[in-house]
């Protein structure tokens, strides 16, 4: 009996999955403040809630969030996949697209949703929770507060060695990271539990927004999310979206080097701007699906309970 993960129901995948996340960021999470602490002569308290006024503290506090992305979203999902298939790479989308032209879909798709999502922020921002609601909104939007302060504290680069640190924590690590437990291990996950990829890719999209933790870009994140998972999903492979997600991260960090203001200002752009912004992006992905040769048949046909129908019958 073969005892991959791929072959167990899908729930149970998702639950294994799951629990194995929680685990290893517990356990390796606490080894890496104790380690990083003593490396920067600080007390594990200090990371836990850390006075950014301090350079030392900043400093370690960005390795914390380095060590953080790759034991909650990096180390969970490879030995996921370890676990699941004999090939856990290619399982997991690490593998080339057929065809290469959904990189340069991927690099055109995430600068055009730079007006949109910027729109869909702003719009966000007037959504108000009803009155019965008022004290979560307000909880949450000091939450949103403090995570922007936040980020305005690491975000002072003084250096192109302070951008290049910068791209490495809050660019290429999430890129990799992120795309490989959202869209490489959940959202096959959920679109096997589903048996419908846009089904499966909304909950991924749905989940990869709100454990970003911010009321304010809930929607902007959640638009992003669909995007990049049509991307993976009718492309094959994780490369292009990582690809995407490092530029959408990398350009707003480039800006902010250049011009730290950045993040004090919002960025209005004009209705036509808009409207084309959303209507390229929404041909681009009628392109990827235009080329697209995925099939869900093809994906899970060494899952037994799929070997089911036609070919043509789960065709994205």
């Amino acid at each position: 009996m073969n005892t991959y993960q791929k072959y167990k129901p899908a729930w149970l995948q998702l639950l294994i999955f799951m629990s194995l996340t929680i685990g290893i960021f517990f356990a390796l999470s606490f080894i890496a403040v104790f380690i990083i602490a003593k490396i920067y002569n600080l007390a594990p308290l200090q990371l836990t809630n850390p006075d950014l006024s301090e350079p030392a503290i900043v400093s370690a506090t960005k390795l914390v969030q380095a060590v953080s992305t790759i034991v909650f979203f990096l180390i969970p999902s490879l030995v996921f996949a370890y676990l699941s298939d004999r090939k856990p790479l290619q399982y997991a989308g690490l593998r080339q697209p057929t065809p290469w032209i959904y990189y340069l879909i991927g690099v055109l798709v995430i600068f055009a949703c730079f007006p949109m999502v910027s729109w869909l922020g702003d719009l966000n921002d007037q959504i108000h929770l009803p009155g019965s609601m008022q004290e979560t909104e307000k909880m949450l939007r000091n939450v949103e507060a403090k995570q922007n302060d936040y980020l305005r504290k690491i975000l002072v680069m003084r250096s192109p060695v302070d951008l290049l640190n910068m791209l490495v924590v809050l660019a290429l690590l999430p890129a990799l990271a992120e795309e490989l437990f959202f869209r490489g291990i959940l959202q096959r996950i959920f679109i096997q539990m589903t048996r419908s990829p846009w089904f499966g890719i909304i909950i991924t999209a749905v989940i990869f927004s709100a454990l970003h933790g911010q009321f304010l870009g809930f929607i902007p994140r959640l638009v992003l999310g669909i995007v990049l998972g049509a991307l993976y999903w009718y492309s094959g492979s994780l490369y292009p979206g990582m690809v995407a997600h490092f530029l959408n991260n990398a350009v707003q960090i480039v800006l902010v080097y250049f011009s730290p203001e950045f993040l004090e200002k919002d960025i209005h752009f004009s209705a036509a701007i808009i409207t084309g912004s959303t209507l390229l992006v929404v041909v681009l992905t009628w392109w990827m699906m235009r080329i697209s040769q995925t099939s869900y048949t093809e994906i899970y046909d060494t899952d037994d309970d799929f070997h089911i129908g036609s070919r043509d019958q789960y065709t994205a």
